[in-house]
């Protein structure tokens, strides 16, 4: 199945060569690779134009929900059956795509998800504050969808392009431009009774020094939070 590889891109000027030269290491992995410039100023932006992947080049940063609705949209334009988005920070592996993709492309799941807490799964130097605050919100995710979680918050995640030519839900409204958009998606997915959901073991890499995260304290945890209620409430679906 045709598959492209994404990753949003803000200011991740160190990082980036290193998910870059992992990304082409493990090229057979995907057929095409797409990256999404959200107005980097800080050098990674020419990194991505010499990257020699696809792009899209945007003059400012919306959020990074907005980067999937773009790699989204790009993909349903070229015809490929299977998405799979990841950071440009380094913390996931490029060599574990196709844990994601394989599922999809055997015919067990629609929706393939990541988790570092499943057996297989690992997060080296995971900062204590997501040790326990990932597993409570994956619990409030399971209760809200009534499909069990184990890693609510993992970013790590692949799906069938066709999800989104089959849905009545509303996925670009500008509410969902920032951390809002995947977790709608997830609790959508989730949600949903012809979808199917799986979790797969990935691995989630911390920095040992130095920042680790663009989330920005109770209003970014707040945008995370709120999409799992709206999931559950709002009208659309998957397959409809």
């Amino acid at each position: 199945m045709k598959t492209l590889v994404y990753s949003p891109v803000f200011n991740q000027v160190n990082e980036l060569p290193l998910v870059l030269g992992e990304l082409y290491q493990f090229k057979n992995n995907f057929d095409e690779l797409l990256l999404i410039n959200n107005g980097s100023s800080d050098g990674s932006e020419e990194i991505v134009r010499g990257s020699g992947a696809n792009v899209i080049d945007l003059p400012q940063n919306r959020g990074v929900g907005f980067s999937m609705i773009k790699a989204i949209e790009w993909a349903l334009e070229n015809d490929f059956e299977i998405i799979c988005g990841i950071a440009s920070n380094g913390k996931m592996l490029a060599h574990e795509i196709p844990r994601l993709t394989t599922p999809i492309v055997s015919n067990e799941a629609d929706y393939v998800k990541g988790s570092r807490f499943l057996k297989g799964g690992n997060y080296p130097n995971l900062p204590i504050f997501r040790r326990w605050s990932i597993p409570l919100v994956s619990l409030l995710a399971s209760l809200l969808t009534a499909k069990f979680t184990t890693d609510a918050t993992c970013g790590f995640r692949a799906f069938k392009v066709d999800l989104f030519k089959k849905t009545s839900i509303a996925w670009k409204q500008k509410w969902l431009y920032g951390y809002s958009f995947e977790y709608f998606i997830d609790a959508k997915i989730m949600c949903s009774h012809k979808a199917r959901y799986k979790e797969v073991p990935v691995t989630m890499r911390y920095p040992q020094f130095g920042p680790y995260t663009k989330i920005k304290g109770i209003s970014s945890w707040l945008e995370m939070l709120r999409p799992w209620f709206y999931g559950r409430l709002k009208r659309g679906s998957f397959y409809p």
